[in-house]
């Protein structure tokens, strides 16, 4: 099976549905791909919830949440940049969701000829 590895840089607090949207389409690729999201820059910040909350509110998070947890329900890994742990200032309250934390370098090597990789 190809391997589609979503890297999501940014995090839209005025367009924050666009979040919910990249786990539901990836829950829909995971028919066909083994799907990995990595969580990098601002994003990180949905990892730890009192930051979330702070930053999105509780409705808005719990929306993240719900379509986060629907694509871990099919398989797909979720992991998180630890350059994002540090800038978004995450450290120890990372949500259970969340795989594995990943260098900066091994995100870039886990790309190889049978992996597309989006960015968004």
């Amino acid at each position: 099976m190809k391997h589609l590895l979503i890297i999501i840089t940014a995090l839209d607090r005025d367009n924050w549905t666009a979040i919910v949207d990249i786990f539901n389409k990836a829950k829909a690729a995971s028919k066909d791909f083994q799907v990995e999201i990595v969580l990098t820059g601002d994003s990180g910040i949905i990892a730890a919830v009192p930051e979330a909350t702070a930053a999105l509110g509780e409705w808005r998070l719990s929306k993240i949440y719900e379509s986060m947890r629907s694509a871990k329900s099919s398989g797909i890994r979720i992991n998180i940049c630890e350059r994002a742990i540090e800038w978004c200032g995450v450290n120890n309250r990372i949500i259970p969701e969340i795989d594995g934390i990943l260098s900066s370098s091994s995100i870039l090597g886990r790309a190889t000829a049978d992996t597309y990789v989006t960015y968004f």
